[in-house]
């Protein structure tokens, strides 16, 4: 293997246990053919709240780990080229005794993407999350770099992606490094995640229930950009929390003639989680896309309210 395939294995299983701990999404490990060929996708993800009217959701993904480039168009391209092949195997019956999936692209990166990039991806439904700006990431990402780059030629070049995990694991301590994380879903339409430190979304839940009317309110919105993409930090009892989106895809989300915020001031997130016995609730925040200076935007509104309750789920 290459030294950015090393670091993007590695990267992968960091990002699909954040996947799994937020509760929102089951990760499979098993690999997933094309019609013509194999793409070396050996996981995926299923969503643990269904929608109706469509078949499962099962989440394709891409794991990119660039030491400094973006993402650009090419790979993109590439990757819905994969989604394509592997729906044919749907289409022609070739996988005929497999579970039926609405196969969804998603595209992890350790840095993030060009606006061509952005753009292709809009327009093919495939969803870019870059984790380039959180800095509550940074620590996996330096120490996943840290250990490739201590490896020799001769070990890249021979050991196995299996070796390679368990090696990782073995010298790297992460304990408390990895960050919490929630997935959420901007004005219902498209997926982020908000990350942050251990813990930092118990006070948010734990307000949340205790408010007769299902709300809490944030202390701090702060949003910062460059050419490529926006990030938003959420402060709330003193904790944390921090997503990003392509610049792009803000501007999309804006435009859409569906976006339920006024004026294209704010946009809103429902964050699905599991509590106890198993109910299923979400939290709608609702976040400011204008102004870049901190304590500009004070006590947004946060409100949690019931999605449905499924009492024979296990408890989480």
């Amino acid at each position: 293997m290459k030294e950015h395939q090393a670091r993007e294995y590695i990267f992968e299983k960091k990002v699909n246990k954040l996947l799994e701990d937020s509760g929102y999404v089951t990760i499979k490990e098993k690999e997933i053919n094309g019609n013509s060929s194999q793409h070396g996708i050996y996981s995926y993800g299923i969503l643990n709240m269904p929608s109706a009217f469509t078949t499962p959701i099962r989440m394709i993904c891409q794991y990119k780990f660039y030491a400094k480039n973006r993402v650009e168009l090419s790979h993109i391209r590439d990757f819905y080229g994969i989604i394509t092949d592997i729906n044919e195997n749907r289409y022609l019956g070739v996988d005929k005794n497999e579970n039926i999936y609405n196969n969804v692209g998603c595209y992890f990166s350790a840095t993030g993407f060009s606006r061509a990039a952005q753009e292709y991806a809009w327009a093919h439904n495939i969803f870019l999350i870059s984790f380039e700006k959180i800095d509550v990431f940074k620590p996996i990402l330096e120490n996943i770099n840290e250990f490739v780059n201590g490896l020799n030629e001769n070990v890249i070049n021979t050991i196995s992606k299996e070796e390679l995990l368990v090696g990782y694991e073995n010298a790297v301590d992460e304990t408390h490094v990895l960050p919490d994380a929630m997935v959420g879903i901007v004005n219902n339409v498209y997926p982020i995640i908000i990350c942050g430190n251990e813990g930092w979304s118990i006070p948010v839940i734990e307000e949340a229930e205790k408010s007769e009317v299902g709300r809490v309110y944030i202390e701090q919105v702060y949003r910062t950009e460059n050419l490529f993409e926006a990030k938003f930090e959420l402060t709330f009892m003193e904790s944390v929390a921090e997503f990003s989106i392509p610049l792009a895809i803000v501007e999309k989300l804006m435009k859409r003639e569906d976006n339920p915020t006024k004026e294209n001031v704010i946009f809103n997130i429902d964050v699905p989680y599991l509590i106890k016995k198993g109910r299923k609730e979400y939290a709608s925040m609702e976040v400011f896309l204008e102004g870049f200076e901190k304590n500009q935007y004070n006590y947004k509104q946060i409100s949690f309210e019931n999605m449905f309750d499924n009492e024979e789920l296990e408890e989480e």
